[in-house]
This record gives structure tokens, sequence and C-alpha cells, in this order.
């Protein structure tokens, strides 16, 4: 890798930082947008989200430049006590975390609201990573995963009570594309798809309110008033907005037709407003984004920092397809935020840390190839 390349890396660093940036406050006007009415109802503030958001965007912008100081090998030296304190932390939370809609999955700290499974992101990737890379040249021999399998179960297990089967479906997928990324068995990979999906039949089974979720999806006309009708809504809205969008606040769904149109369905406002010239000007953006951080991980010759780096990626690239997929009607309604976009405090820290563990690893990668280079401890992306 020469000095042109690594020069072309800043670029690129540069680059996702300014667009994801300029990503995530175009999300808080959204957030505004989508919002206002609602917030007014409910606290009497029209800008109740937008400021709470801000706040959370200041304290993400904090984090993301202190993070850039961390020592990856200290953090990854330290992945496994890291990971079962946040293990323990979802289990406190079981027991004094905030109930809402249902669930119990926030601390309410200093006034604001903190979501602990969020941080598994950071830390179950770490140690994740750093497990496969130890044991690469093992990996195709079932007993070497199975201590990872164990682990994924018991967070599983943990965030199922709290409920949340989304996270659980989201870290399963996120663990099998890594594991087929270090050329693990292909039949151990299928055999773990095949033990998930009975799973999750009798998860699904035992649960009416899951069960009747799967039907409003496959058909939400069937129950226009319930299952169907956060899908429909949203439905609604990708059809007003049509080509050229209805307009910037303009939207008609946001008036308390469509449910958690600030959060897990704000890219529907988005289509709404912008039509479909906006969003695949969005979509083509976080493509862009994805395929230079591809490039970034592909490029590093370090096995743990390729493996963090890929692993971050994917992380973006799941949240981004899986929250567009439920939000136009391709995949079950799943309660999983937009990145950088979507209102949610816990989200958008996390979304930076991880921005800034994927910086630090590119930047660590290039000192480590050209003997760090004399300007480079001046150079923060």
């Amino acid at each position: 890798m020469d000095n042109i390349q690594i020069r072309d890396f800043r670029k690129e660093r540069r680059f996702i930082f300014f667009t994801l940036l300029a990503l995530t406050l175009f999300g808080t006007l959204m957030i505004y947008e989508a919002s206002s009415l609602t917030a007014y109802r409910t606290t009497g503030d029209a800008a109740y989200f937008f400021k709470k958001q801000f706040i959370f965007l200041i304290i993400g912008l904090f984090l993301f430049f202190l993070t850039l100081l961390i020592d990856l090998d200290f953090l990854r030296k330290h992945s496994k006590e890291f990971l079962l304190t946040t293990i323990f932390i979802l289990l406190v939370l079981l027991v004094i975390g905030k109930k809402a809609g249902g669930a119990k999955r926030w601390f309410h700290l200093f006034g604001l609201n903190l979501q602990p499974s969020e941080f598994l992101k950071i830390f179950f990737l770490v140690y994740c990573i750093d497990y496969i890379v130890k044991r690469k040249s093992l990996i195709r021999n079932f007993m070497t995963l199975l201590p990872l399998g164990i682990i994924l179960v018991a967070i599983s297990l943990i965030v199922l009570l709290q409920p949340d089967l989304g996270t659980a479906i989201f870290w399963i997928l996120w663990l099998l594309l890594i594991l087929y990324l270090y050329h693990a068995r292909k039949k151990h990979l299928i055999l773990t798809v095949c033990a998930g999906a009975i799973v999750l039949f009798f998860l699904i089974a035992w649960h009416p309110y899951r069960f009747r979720r799967i039907t409003g999806y496959l058909n939400p006309f069937a129950d226009p008033q319930d299952t169907g009708f956060q899908l429909i809504q949203s439905q609604i809205a990708y059809g007003q907005g049509g080509l050229f969008g209805v307009g910037l606040g303009e939207s008609h769904q946001k008036l308390f037709f469509l449910p958690a149109a600030h959060t897990d369905f704000i890219f529907s406002i988005i289509a709404e407003e912008f039509g479909l010239l906006g969003i695949s000007a969005i979509l083509l953006i976080l493509f862009i984004v994805f395929h230079k951080m591809y490039n970034i991980a592909r490029a590093s010759e370090d096995n743990f920092r390729r493996g963090l780096l890929f692993g971050i990626t994917m992380v973006f690239f799941l949240e981004v397809v899986i929250n567009v997929g439920v939000s136009c009607g391709l995949l079950p309604t799943k309660g999983l935020s937009l990145p950088f976009v979507s209102y949610g405090g816990s989200n958008l820290i996390v979304h930076y840390i991880l921005l800034a563990l994927f910086f630090n690893a590119s930047r660590q990668d290039d000192k480590n190839v050209c003997n760090e280079l004399s300007n480079d401890n001046n150079e923060w992306l």
C-alpha cells in the first residue's frame, strides 16, 4: 500500500464522516417534521424529540472523537470483560429497567433513555472478531464455534425476555455472515439456520402477538385496523410521495396516521415528502458510503482490524436493509432504526462510536503498513 493509496483512504474517511454527519443532520430535521405534532400533544413542546436528538448528536460526536484515541489492542484484550459487563447490565435491566410499549429495554438516566442492548453492537462485535481471528485455522471445526454459539444463545435469551426478538435475529444474521466471510463450513451454517428457524417457529407460535405480526405482514388488509395498520399507512406514504414527493413539511401520514413515524418508519415519511427520487438519492449515498467502507476493509493487512472493519460495515448495511425492507413492506415489522437518521439516542451514540472504531482501525492499519508517516499523528480522520 503506497502513500497515494493512504491519502486516498484519508479522503475516503473524510467523505464517510461528513456524509454521515450530513445524513444525521437531515435525519434530525426529519425527526422534527415527523414528530412535532405528537411531541406537542404529549409534552407541550413541538421540538421535544428534535432537542433530545440534537443532545444525543452532541454526545455521539464527543464520544466519536474520544473513541479515536482508544487503543484497539486494549479493547481487544479486554473484550470478554466488556461483553460480560454488558450482559450483566442487560440482566439488571430486566429487574429495574424502564418499561415502555410492553418491553423493558431502557434505563432512565438524567432525563435521557439509554438502551443497553445497543452497546452489544460494540462489545459483542469486538469479542466475536477477536475470537474468530485467534482461531481462524480451526474455524471449520464445529467445536471451535460452540463457545460463540453459547454466548449468542445467552444474549438471545436475555433480549427475548425484554422482549426483543428482532435484536436476537439481527445478531444471528450478523454472526452467520461473519462466519461465512471467514470460510466456516457451509453445512455448519446451514444446520445453524435450520435450528434457528425451528426455534423461531416456536417463539412465534407461542406468542400470539408475534404470530399476528407475521399474518399482518403477509396480508395487512386482512386486519387493517390492528396488525396491518402500520404497514398499510407506510405504503400509503410511499404512494402519496410518488416520484417527486409532496414537499418538505407536507406529509399527511405524520398527522397521527403512521405510528413510530420519527423512529422505525422515518424512511416512509422521507418517501412521502421527497418521493422516489429522494429516497433513491439517499440509498445511492449510503451505497457509496458502504462501498468505500468495504474498500477500506478489504485493503487492511491485519486480520483483527480487517475483521473489525468488515464487521462494522456489515452492522450498518444490515440495519439499512432491514429498516428499508420493513418500511416498504418487503420484511415483517421489526423495531430497528435507520442508522444515523431515525430518532433514538442510544442508537445514534453507538453508531458514532462504531464509526470512530472503524476510522481508528483503518488509521492504525495505515500506520503499521507505512511505519508511521511523520504527519499521521496529526490526522484525526
